[in-house]
């Protein structure tokens, strides 16, 4: 039997790793699914402000009035799947994968000592499409712009000396890249099969 000093160090390391059982069993439901790059993980490790990765480069994908944000990802996604039940499942897939990644950068932008609550957004910049052909090319379109905004943050972030905070924002970006890469991929099949 473990001794009393054993034990509290265990419930530390327990407690560590399961500090939010809601977001670990997101993450697990996630990477479980079809609708995300399962070779590539989320990172683990810490960040910290000042280390030269300024928060504010990520609030463009976070809930940034623009085309391509996680958060306008979500509402074009699940609106998607309301309209057209033929893509419902393969939307609302998708969108549970980007609420995670709208969970994440959330994280990390605090964590850099960012504000994620001073952000304005309205639904403005949100595409719906007329028909699954055009949602589904919407989602093309959307996923590329993403990955076009997660690369610049990277060019911002590779010159940086490099230590555990820059490593961890590298490895996140290499992340959700993966998984909007995925989502092109499934949109692109979606639209061989489906459209002559």
């Amino acid at each position: 039997m473990a001794n009393t000093t054993d034990k509290s160090m265990m419930y530390r390391l327990m407690k560590k790793r399961g500090a939010n059982a809601i977001d670990d069993l997101t993450t697990g439901l996630v990477n479980n699914m079809n609708y995300s790059d399962h070779s590539v993980e989320y990172p683990h490790g810490e960040v910290e402000a000042g280390q030269g990765v300024n928060p504010e480069w990520f609030y463009p994908v976070y809930k940034g009035t623009n085309g391509f944000s996680e958060l306008n990802a979500i509402i074009q996604y699940v609106s998607q799947e309301s309209l057209w039940e033929d893509i419902g499942e393969m939307m609302m897939g998708i969108a549970m994968v980007e609420m995670k990644h709208l969970d994440k950068l959330g994280d990390l932008i605090i964590n850099l000592g960012g504000n994620i609550t001073n952000q304005k957004y309205e639904t403005t910049f949100v595409e719906y499409g007329k028909s699954t052909e055009d949602a589904v090319r919407l989602g093309v379109k959307a996923e590329k712009e993403t990955i076009a905004e997660y690369d610049r943050i990277i060019d911002k972030i590779k010159p940086l000396p490099q230590n555990e905070t820059t490593e961890f924002c590298l490895t996140l970006l290499a992340k959700l890249i993966a998984d909007e890469e995925f989502h092109v991929h499934l949109f692109e099949n979606w639209l061989k099969e489906n459209v002559k």
